[in-house]
């Protein structure tokens, strides 16, 4: 799937995923199931800039929240009641927002026009189709060599 989304065409990289879907299907096809069903939500990402994709296809910014509230929360170790430890992951969590609001994580002027787009059902032309399969297929023989 590392290949899928190091593609930048949005064309591609759903031909690519649909490419992956299938090859996982064959080894395991519950897994399979459950790509297929959450394609529209892990190619969102594509309804926005490509300047933005980086950002929003990866999960730093809940992954730095929670490092930072287990860091805080090591040190208090055993917490006299659930309030206490309500208050203090709420202070880490608005310390964690107010960090972020102060960054330009993504300008807001660049999302101006930026809609959900509907469910493409349309077909993807056969040159794409074949490239993202060649593509996948690399992938995949290159992550395998690497294992061996």
């Amino acid at each position: 799937m590392k290949a899928v989304f190091a593609e930048r065409d949005p064309q591609l990289v759903r031909a690519a995923y649909r490419q992956a879907t299938a090859r996982i299907a064959q080894i395991k096809p519950r897994a399979g199931e459950l790509l297929e069903d959450a394609e529209a939500d892990a190619l969102a990402y594509l309804d926005f800039p490509y300047e933005h994709h980086v950002r929003l296809r990866t999960n730093n910014v809940q992954e730095r929240a929670n490092g930072e509230i287990k860091r805080r929360t090591k040190v208090v170790g055993v917490f006299p009641s659930v309030e206490s430890m309500t208050r203090l992951v709420g202070s880490v969590l608005v310390d964690v927002n107010e960090e972020w609001l102060g960054m330009n994580f993504i300008d807001a002027a660049s999302l101006a026009g930026v809609r959900r787009a509907a469910p493409d059902a349309s077909p993807i032309p056969d040159d794409v189709v074949e490239l993202a399969r060649v593509r996948v297929m690399t992938a995949i023989e290159e992550k395998l060599g690497k294992a061996a």
